[in-house]
């Protein structure tokens, strides 16, 4: 892919815009961002600012529309909205793909198409939770999928400024486990825009590891208001996180995945991300419903075909639920 790849991000959050930013900085001359509302007219106005560890940076994307469809096809859609919106935004994608463009869900939990291989649609398993009436499967792109894993802790500020203390990690492998050339070429896209991208042949081990990631920190959050370096070193939360990552593991090997970093390397690398709050807990401050379904709905469905228990990470979430409920009735 050159520096004029037409590249779409569906998405202007913390992510969609740190994305962007970062591949503008390296030279893409098209980059596009879709939004809504008053995040359309504060980054038409304003454009992007972004604070991280190599600077600050205030950058003008190509273009900046509300719908995916006012742009012409496109070569690269890499969606950053949140799972819940998945279904709402499906035929709008449809519209702006051609038949080389790459489709990358860029989102937190086990994703839709966790069975597909590259299989007739009417031979993948769905996750009945994420996908009830198999719309997603019937309807979303499936052909020109890459499935995503994405390390990255950024903070909207205010519409289109963006902070970020921590190195970005971006990992894409193809669905039926193939380095093909399409992932070597987005490989070699991002060379220069200070995202470290790595490519794998077994894309739903890294999942498993980003839903261990997610899963055991998440909820917690909500439940303690406590950041990462407290769910993962203090005394009172860090064997709560260990004993969900225990659970989690088991369910992710029932279904042949290979976490492989160790529980112990774990935990220190989740307190070495400092004083961050995750973004269900903001979400949850912000009296916005949470991303339950893809982080602990979808793995509880998994889990219960093998008769995994997980009653400390079901304890965590129900608490979780529960508050969320209550937030959102006042």
């Amino acid at each position: 892919m050159k520096k004029e790849t037409k590249i779409s991000i569906l998405g202007a959050g913390a992510i969609g815009c740190t994305l962007a930013a970062r591949l503008i900085l390296a030279g893409c001359e098209r980059v596009s961002l879709i939004a809504r509302g008053d995040n359309f007219q504060a980054l038409s106005k304003q454009g992007i600012h972004l604070k991280d560890l190599t600077g600050e940076y205030q950058l003008t994307p190509y273009r900046v529309v509300q719908d995916i469809a006012e742009l012409e096809p496109q070569d690269l859609i890499f969606i950053a909205t949140k799972s819940n919106a998945l279904h709402q935004v499906t035929t709008s994608i449809q519209q702006a793909v051609h038949a080389e463009t790459v489709v990358i869900p860029l989102m937190n939990g086990l994703p839709f198409w966790y069975f597909y291989h590259g299989q007739n649609n009417d031979d993948i398993q769905t996750i009945r939770c994420l996908d009830e009436n198999r719309q997603l499967i019937e309807q979303f792109p499936l052909a020109n999928l890459m499935g995503a894993v994405v390390f990255i802790t950024a903070k909207l500020k205010s519409y289109g400024k963006v902070e970020s203390d921590n190195p970005y990690l971006l990992i894409l492998g193809e669905p039926n486990n193939q380095v093909t050339t399409r992932l070597e070429a987005i490989q070699n896209l991002f060379a220069d825009t200070g995202i470290e991208l790595r490519v794998t042949d077994q894309i739903r081990d890294q999942i498993w590891t980003k839903v261990m990631a997610n899963l055991s920190s998440n909820p917690l959050s909500v439940v303690t208001g406590a950041t990462l370096k407290d769910i993962y070193a203090h005394p009172r939360l860090h064997e709560i996180a260990l004993q969900i990552t225990q659970e989690v593991r088991q369910v992710a090997a029932s279904y042949g995945a290979r976490i492989t970093i160790d529980p112990v390397t774990f935990l220190q690398l989740g307190a070495d991300m400092g004083n961050v709050h995750t973004s269900m807990w903001h979400d949850y401050q912000k009296k916005q419903p949470l991303e339950m379904a893809g982080i602990a709905e979808a793995v509880f469905e998994l889990a219960e075909q093998f008769n995994c228990p997980m009653p400390v990470t079901k304890h965590i979430c129900n608490l979780t639920a529960y508050l969320s409920e209550q937030s959102l009735k006042h």
